[in-house]
């Protein structure tokens, strides 16, 4: 990307563009911006729309069924609302830097947009965004931990390679949030939620035998403590389950304390469908340190 600034820089005749338009306010971006845009987008005819479509990896429409994948939103949906975990439509848009914000992922990884958003790359980020604004608002208290889940089609903009692959998706995505109130039982609580739902739904696929892969990560003062309290919670709702444990990442900032996936094997064939860990973010946006939040999702195109 340095190179390709340095090119535009040099044609502009201006090295420090970049560094004036990022000091001007948002507003005053977005509407220089919208003014590009508009100019450019008046240049073009009906073929040039049809050229930038076939060239763009972004526009182009999946091969999956979407009767099967809407159906088995709806049945995801449905599972959740009945073990009280309450459904959520979302925007196909979420707030710029929602998710880079938080620590863990690059901007360019996402589609920017106009007027303050990015489009969705995240599910869960917004989940959590809508859970903080509650609490914030005290619309909502999570003494008692809320628990929602959405499904939604995202964009990444990483160059995914490889048959059936696709920079949309649709994703399955729960994010609870609770208050710690000592001894990990919130993180306990919360835990046992998202595993008895994955549970529930992965026990509908024939012939298939689950794993867990425990992968443990930095971020709690008794790390070692808190990581053994979560492998007797998983054991307790999957005692024959074939488990995993690794300790060799655990400087990775994403998740905090632990991060697990669940896999599915049928025959020789393993698939990872669930993945999910403890993350700071609720903590981060209201400042409060006994703030926790789980977040989980799992993929529909695998799952079908």
């Amino acid at each position: 990307m340095s190179d390709i600034l340095t090119r535009i820089t040099n044609k502009i005749g201006d090295k420090d563009i970049v560094g004036k338009l990022s000091s001007l306010s948002k507003s005053d971006l977005n509407s220089l911006l919208l003014e590009v845009f508009d100019r450019q987008a008046n240049t073009l005819a009906a073929s040039d729309i049809l050229k930038s479509y076939q060239a763009n990896r972004f526009t182009i429409p999946s091969s999956i069924d979407p009767e099967k994948i809407h159906t088995l939103e709806s049945k995801l949906l449905s599972k959740a609302r009945k073990m009280d975990i309450k459904p959520i439509m979302l925007s196909p848009s979420a707030p710029l830097g929602s998710c880079s914000a938080f620590g863990s992922v690059d901007q360019y990884n996402v589609v920017s947009a106009l007027r303050g958003i990015e489009i969705l790359s995240d599910p869960s980020n917004m989940l959590a965004i809508i859970i903080a604004d509650k609490l914030k608002r005290k619309e909502e208290s999570n003494t008692v931990p809320i628990h929602m889940a959405t499904t939604a089609r995202a964009i990444r903009a990483q160059n995914f390679v490889g048959e059936g692959l696709y920079s949309h998706f649709c994703l399955f995505c729960m994010v609870s949030s609770g208050i710690d109130t000592g001894s990990y039982t919130c993180e306990k609580m919360l835990l046992e939620k998202h595993l008895n739902y994955y549970k529930d739904v992965l026990s509908e696929i024939e012939n298939g035998r689950f794993s867990i892969t425990l992968r443990k990560r930095n971020g709690y003062k008794d790390n070692d403590g808190f990581f053994d309290r979560m492998v007797e919670t998983i054991k307790l709702i999957f005692p024959n389950i074939e488990l995993s444990i690794h300790d060799d990442d655990v400087d990775n900032n994403y998740y905090k304390g632990i991060n697990f996936k669940l896999s599915v094997k049928q025959g020789n064939e393993t698939v990872e469908m669930v993945d999910g860990g403890f993350v700071d973010w609720t903590y981060q946006m209201l400042g409060n340190k006994k703030e926790r939040c789980l977040i989980s999702g799992i993929g529909l195109e695998r799952l079908l």
